[in-house]
């Protein structure tokens, strides 16, 4: 589970950064910014919400995690305690 984890933030990570680059190269040649300024500032700006992302991601799934594992664990007891 934790590799999947893993996969699934380092995609979102990417995809992120990927948008914010998109968004300012075409932003800087709408503007016809040739020193690129608009994909500089979008891109530390995608910086942050990357990070808030990949945390609540994480936690979302840890928590899906334990209440598979905690369902799994009642499911084992239930069925030992059962003659």
């Amino acid at each position: 589970m934790v590799g999947q984890i893993g996969c699934v933030t380092a995609f979102a990570a990417i995809a992120i950064i990927a948008i914010a680059f998109g968004i300012g190269w075409f932003l800087d040649d709408l503007m016809g910014n040739e020193r690129r300024i608009m994909t500089i500032i979008l891109l530390l700006a995608s910086f942050p919400v990357t990070l808030f992302a990949m945390v609540r991601l994480s936690l979302f799934m840890l928590g899906r995690a334990q209440q598979q594992v905690e369902k799994t664990n009642h499911d084992n007891n239930k069925e030992e305690t059962t003659p």
